[in-house]
């Protein structure tokens, strides 16, 4: 059955909790048509991360890449629930697209592109995409500023490393520097869950 929404954020000005659904996250929660029981899983896309990154290649010259990945939030350290956990797996394969399949432990991707060459409304022409998939970004307490442990994709990082990963100086993947270089090998992943 639909869970009851209880998401909440507390209101700096008033200093008071308040919901944090929106009208139509209340409407879709009260439709019993569109009950869980029924088979609908229905979750919200917290942060697109889009970055545009030049990489120069001392070979082929500068080459230019537009970065992007998905990261689901969650505070006060709240796990995700296993039909979000499910959908957002399902998500993360979709935008994937590294090369090749990178470990026995993260072998499932949607695509094997490196790139993919999508139409840009801004640039007016194709522009090269690399897509780093779905991230689950945990916080103790409700943000950066008031948590003790920050963990991305389970695993504890710094505020210092939150800002690169989000810069993505460094790979939402292994947490290592983000290396745009052509591989004919996938860098090594670490395994990512969102159980």
């Amino acid at each position: 059955m639909t869970r009851q929404f209880n998401q909440q954020v507390h209101c700096p000005n008033c200093k008071t909790w308040i919901t944090h659904e929106t009208s139509f996250g209340r409407w879709i929660r009260n439709n019993q048509k569109l009950n869980s029981g029924f088979g609908y899983a229905i979750t919200d896309q917290d942060y697109w991360v889009h970055k545009f990154k030049t990489y120069s290649d001392p070979k082929h010259g500068d080459r230019n890449f537009q970065l992007i990945m998905l990261v689901e939030i969650k505070t006060m350290g709240t796990p995700l629930s296993e039909s979000q956990s499910d959908t957002l797996h399902i998500v993360n394969q979709l935008m994937r697209n590294r090369k090749q399949t990178p470990t026995k432990d993260l072998s499932w991707q949607a695509g094997y592109a490196q790139t993919i060459r999508v139409d840009s409304l801004i640039n007016k022409r194709k522009v090269n995409v690399r897509a780093y998939g779905m991230h689950v970004l945990t916080f103790s307490g409700l943000g950066p500023d008031d948590s003790e442990s920050i963990k991305w994709d389970r695993r504890t990082i710094s505020l210092d490393m939150l800002t690169s990963l989000l810069a993505f100086d460094l790979d939402p993947d292994t947490l290592q520097p983000l290396d745009l270089r052509n591989h004919h090998r996938a860098p090594r992943l670490l395994s990512l869950q969102f159980e």
